[in-house]
């Protein structure tokens, strides 16, 4: 089969999640099919055994010619509004919905036009809903949020009931990977090196970029209450997303006027400026002791699958982790780190401390993420969408015409109901 997967993510040494999630899954679909990626904007990445197709927003030619000649076309985040030819070709279309990157639009940042810029993306993610043949999310939470979607758009009918009752054909988890291949350190990032990390600090990583709907403020206010002589650091690794069509967040200059304030910038709170090359993430991974990551307790937090986290499990760190989400949950089954509810510094002061001085505990949350390495390596996360392109089939939808009618007799069939309620009492 010819498989063209395409993204508006920026596919170069420097990836963010979108792109990198694209990459890993259209490495694994080319040991299977001949595949091509698709990037909206400029790249410099090079993967073997892929062609590569850039500046498809400046010339979108090849892009459409591409799509003409695949069998199985890929899609996620808001490719379909951008290219909408891609969902009147005659391929299958799949759409990937691991991010529900509706809620993120929910945070404040500031925009003037962010109810409509909202309401906008509402109505594209409908228009992906209803044209997509098959569609992936990163786990059951979302699966379940995705289904209620679908429902309401009319893709859970009859028709694909009687093929599969679990819908699994329709929609399938396909959560976020890792790679198989175990990370390895090539050179000193960060201790040592960054001014004010020394080689015996412990340092507390915060990989991934400040996004709105996080909520770093409260680990910042955390490390102010930590004493200097536990020698504990705080490295936020990355704070310009390597798209540019990404802007600055709010959120970062409030990160940097807090740690100014409280006296813990440049002292125990460090930003990297800009983002780690993707295949040099792992020197940074390496040399952190503890991962972590906070947020509020949000809609987005139920929902999320932390790509970042899945570093840390590739990188064998055990993590501190806000309550709420997929990862938080995995971290107290599996007791490879630990949880704080939403908000509590005191707590994060107490957690870090913890885990910083006691050297033993941290070794056995190693040991214990070992086995899950595999679970999440890409090979086994991406079988559902492998079957799906070994035997594609389109999927029954409603037709715009047959919504407009039912919408239509549905005054006259609660009026029948009435009738026949009467004519029964009435017997």
């Amino acid at each position: 089969m010819r498989v063209l997967f395409v993204t508006n993510d920026r596919v170069g040494r420097q990836r963010a999640g979108p792109a990198i999630r694209c990459v890993e899954l259209a490495k694994v679909l080319s040991r299977h099919h001949q595949v091509t990626m698709a990037s909206g904007l400029s790249g410099d990445a090079e993967i073997p055994g892929i062609q590569l197709i850039f500046d498809g927003l400046a010339n979108p030619s090849r892009l459409r010619e591409a799509a003409r000649r695949s069998d199985v076309v890929v899609t996620q985040g808001l490719v379909l509004d951008f290219f909408p030819f891609l969902r009147r070709s005659s391929s299958y279309l799949v759409i990937d919905l691991y991010d529900p990157y509706l809620f993120e639009h929910l945070a404040p940042v500031g925009h003037r036009f962010a109810q409509w810029r909202y309401l906008r993306q509402w109505h594209l993610l409908n228009e992906q809903l209803r044209h997509g043949d098959f569609f992936l999310c990163a786990n059951e939470r979302q699966r379940d949020y995705w289904l209620g979607r679908l429902c309401a758009l009319g893709r859970l009918n009859p028709e694909e009931y009687s093929r599969d009752p679990s819908f699994r054909e329709l929609l399938a988890v396909v959560p976020f990977g890792i790679q198989s291949t175990p990370p390895q350190h090539t050179q000193r990032v960060i201790k040592g090196v960054m001014p004010g990390i020394s080689e015996d600090d412990t340092l507390l990583l915060w990989a991934g970029g400040i996004w709105q709907w996080f909520d770093p403020l409260t680990l910042i206010r955390a490390m102010s209450l930590i004493p200097e002589d536990q020698k504990v650091k705080l490295l936020f690794m990355g704070t310009r997303h390597p798209n540019p069509e990404v802007p600055e967040m709010p959120i970062l200059n409030e990160c940097r006027k807090l740690a100014r304030e409280l006296g813990v910038l440049g002292r125990n709170v460090f930003f990297r400026e800009g983002w780690v090359p993707f295949d040099e993430r792992q020197n940074f991974l390496l040399e952190a002791d503890i991962g972590v990551s906070a947020h509020a307790n949000t809609v987005e937090t139920r929902l999320a699958f932390r790509t970042r986290v899945l570093d840390y499990i590739w990188a064998g760190l055990p993590m501190i982790l806000t309550e709420g989400d997929y990862f938080a949950d995995f971290v107290v089954r599996e007791n490879v780190g630990r949880t704080i509810p939403p908000g509590d510094a005191e707590r994060w002061k107490r957690e870090i401390i913890t885990l910083a001085t006691n050297q033993s505990l941290r070794q056995e949350m190693r040991l214990r993420l070992g086995p899950w390495r595999q679970q999440f390596h890409w090979d086994r996360v991406a079988e559902p969408l492998i079957r799906y392109c070994q035997h594609p089939q389109r999927v029954t939808r409603p037709s715009t015409l047959q919504m407009r009618i039912a919408r239509l007799l549905s005054p006259a069939y609660r009026q029948l109901l009435h009738l026949r309620r009467r004519s029964g009492c009435a017997s």
